[in-house]
């Protein structure tokens, strides 16, 4: 058979318009030495096949025509990625059985059943292993054979319009087998039943999997040839493990497929760190009783607290972990999971948040920043606050305040009524009625929490607002809270100048506190001040944001990005030097970078270091970011040249006072207490 040349010239006949030009197929077939064929020479080709031919070439789908008895081949410029490398272009005239060997088995006895008058069928996703790429691969086809009369009504030929499916086959069979996989490891409580789950893992999906170890530490250098290794350090997980996975022969260990075996690596490491640290709390929880047993209950409140602190500390993190993965289980709409996890972690922030307000105010670090505020908006904000539990409890809540000035700290204030709003949420059973209610008397305001709850005991009643008291808890822990709410809000109004008392008629018969705020009501006359001029809007400021966690640093772009500013996300200081360099040479250098003082490889003192370095970077605005907010860690900050230090979470209201003002009034409405983790 002589080949077609690349090289040689098209000879171009205007009866040869139903195969086309200008493409490399179209081409390929005008040149090709067909009075070489059984087919002859493209003039004497009979009308059916001409048909036949030109609904092949001027197809954008891919099409394969055999024509002939020994089914000579015409295919498609659609069809060649299909052939990998090693067929093309030789399959050109070539005979069918000579260029298909491998599945000549296969395919044979399709094709002969159309040529013998047959109904043609549809194969959907039909594995057909073929010889490409220097070996025999699985592959998988959605197709057809159709057959083309001659003039003499005979089936002369059989056409295919087929579509490789490989790509998704695997795809949904990878992930089957993670989600039977995940599943599995969920209920696995030892290492031998994640080995267990692997196995079955492997014997479920052989087409993926020929084996699967678990190595450790040293152990993981020996692997095999033909093995692929995954490193759970490779995935910043459980550094001293490893996976060797024997994969199969017939499958292009691609992108796709190499991902596949990370996310095996990373379910299994996840779960054997989640064993690990279920062991270490087993045996902490342990330690912590026999030490509570040696004490001889010498400080039980005390003891109490840690207890609690460690189950409530658990208590949103449960959910968290559920949620994520029923996400990567679900793969779809995860709205309902992500409503989860933002409930939970804002309910673990604010219980870290009251933690360290006691430290605060029993240190005197805690500066009231006073100003003249509608007491309505700090008791809507209050309101806002504690809704997820008042929600979730399906309480009826009632509202009576009147439309007064009041001044002191606003955010304080709508701690202190959120604080008592979820205690009386808390301890008041679903369906029940709570009153939130205001009282002026000349220049004092009262705000009473009334509840139709669990009450008070008598014997409780004088020790309420003590640190660490709580009434009865019961075993599941319904009620939550720390017992240091009430502390808080008792510490909070005395700092305002006021007192806070509480009242119950005793137990299953509700409860009521009221708040007291001597001369803090401001007229109406007193408070009218000229109206402020609306902020500048600093539009189009460039903001640079590096942070190597990428989910922290993706979000803190798109809020940005939401609110007028033009974000540029970096992941490590050698992206971030190369992003800024860029943007310094086509005019438009950063004005502002909010660097992660934790990077990898180059903390973010040196970084911003590098960066002042550049051209026009002396005038880059510097905000550090990072989860240490103590005095010395602001201090290096400062020391470092850095405008402000904000510490993780981002609070919002934060991030306002240190960037230039863009779209003002968005974040005001965002700001009251989101926050970025």
């Amino acid at each position: 058979m002589q080949s077609s040349s690349a090289l040689s010239p098209v000879a171009y006949d205007a009866g040869w318009r139903f195969i086309g030009a200008g493409t490399p197929m179209r081409d390929l077939v005008q040149r090709h030495a067909w009075e070489h064929t059984p087919l002859g020479a493209i003039s004497t080709w009979p009308a059916s096949l001409r048909t036949a031919v030109g609904l092949v070439m001027h197809s954008v789908h891919p099409m394969f025509l055999w024509w002939g008895e020994q089914l000579v081949q015409i295919y498609n410029d659609a069809y060649v990625p299909s052939f990998g490398q090693g067929k093309h272009p030789a399959a050109l005239g070539q005979a069918g059985r000579e260029c298909w060997p491998e599945i000549w088995s296969v395919i044979g006895p399709q094709i002969e059943s159309v040529r013998n008058g047959g109904e043609p069928r549809w194969y959907a996703d039909n594995l057909v292993p073929i010889e490409r790429n220097g070996r025999i691969e699985d592959v998988y086809w959605s197709y057809t054979y159709t057959p083309v009369f001659d003039e003499a009504d005979r089936v002369a030929g059989v056409l295919v319009v087929c579509t490789e499916t490989t790509t998704q086959v695997l795809a949904e069979r990878r992930r089957h087998a993670l989600d039977l996989l995940a599943r599995s490891l969920l209920n696995c409580r030892d290492e031998a039943q994640v080995l267990d789950s692997m196995a079955r893992c492997v014997a479920g999906n052989p087409g993926d999997l020929a084996g699967v170890v678990l190595r450790r530490g040293a152990q993981a250098d020996a692997a095999p040839a033909g093995t692929v290794v995954i490193r759970g350090a490779e995935l910043q997980l459980c550094e001293e493990l490893t996976l060797v996975f024997q994969v199969s022969p017939r499958l292009p260990m691609d992108h796709a497929y190499r991902q596949f075996l990370e996310q095996i690596t990373a379910a299994v490491c996840a779960t054997l760190s989640r064993l690990e640290s279920d062991r270490a709390l087993a045996e902490a929880m342990a330690e912590s009783e026999r030490l509570n047993v040696d004490l001889n209950l010498s400080s039980r409140i005390k003891d109490e607290f840690l207890a609690m602190l460690g189950h409530e500390l658990r208590n949103p993190l449960a959910p968290i972990v559920t949620a994520l993965k029923l996400m990567k289980l679900r793969g779809a709409d995860t709205a309902p999971e992500q409503a989860v996890i933002e409930r939970q972690v804002e309910h673990l922030v604010r219980l870290v948040d009251d933690l360290l307000d006691v430290s605060r105010i029993a240190s005197g670090k805690v500066e009231l920043r006073k100003e003249t505020v509608q007491l309505a908006e700090v008791l809507n904000r209050a309101i806002e606050m504690a809704s997820p539990l008042l929600e979730q409890k399906r309480h009826r809540l009632l509202v009576d305040v009147p439309g007064v000035r009041w001044h002191g700290d606003p955010a304080r204030l709508a701690q202190v009524v959120s604080n008592l709003l979820s205690n009386a949420a808390r301890y008041t059973p679903a369906g029940g009625h709570i009153t939130l209610c205001t009282r002026i008397r000349q220049q004092t305001i009262q705000i009473q929490v009334t509840d139709d709850g669990s009450g008070i005991a008598p014997a409780l009643l004088p020790h309420i607002f003590d640190l660490f008291v709580q009434g009865n808890r019961q075993l599941d822990r319904a009620k939550g809270g720390l017992g240091i709410g009430l502390a808080l809000v008792r510490n909070l109004v005395q700092m305002h100048g006021g007192e806070v008392s509480a009242y119950s008629a005793g137990e299953g018969r509700g409860s009521t506190f009221t708040i007291t705020l001597p001369d803090s009501l401001v007229a109406e006359a007193e408070a009218a001040a000229p109206a402020a001029p609306p902020p500048a809007v600093a539009a189009g400021v460039r903001v640079l944001v590096v942070d190597d966690n990428q989910d922290a640093a993706d979000s803190l772009g798109e809020l940005l990005g939401a609110l007028g500013y033009h974000a540029t996300v970096a992941y490590d200081p050698v992206q971030a030097i190369t992003a800024v360099t860029a943007a310094g040479a086509a005019g438009a250098m950063p004005q502002v970078a909010i660097l992660d003082i934790g990077l990898p490889g180059m903390d973010g003192f040196e970084l911003a270091c590098h960066l002042r370095q550049l051209p026009g970077g002396a005038a880059l605005k510097l905000v550090a970011l990072s989860g240490y907010g103590q005095e010395h860690d602001k201090s290096r900050s400062r020391e470092a040249g850095f405008a402000t230090h904000l510490v993780k979470p981002i609070n919002i209201a934060d991030l306002q006072a240190v960037l230039p003002v863009d779209a003002i009034d968005a974040i005001n409405a965002m700001a009251a207490d989101v926050k970025l983790s």
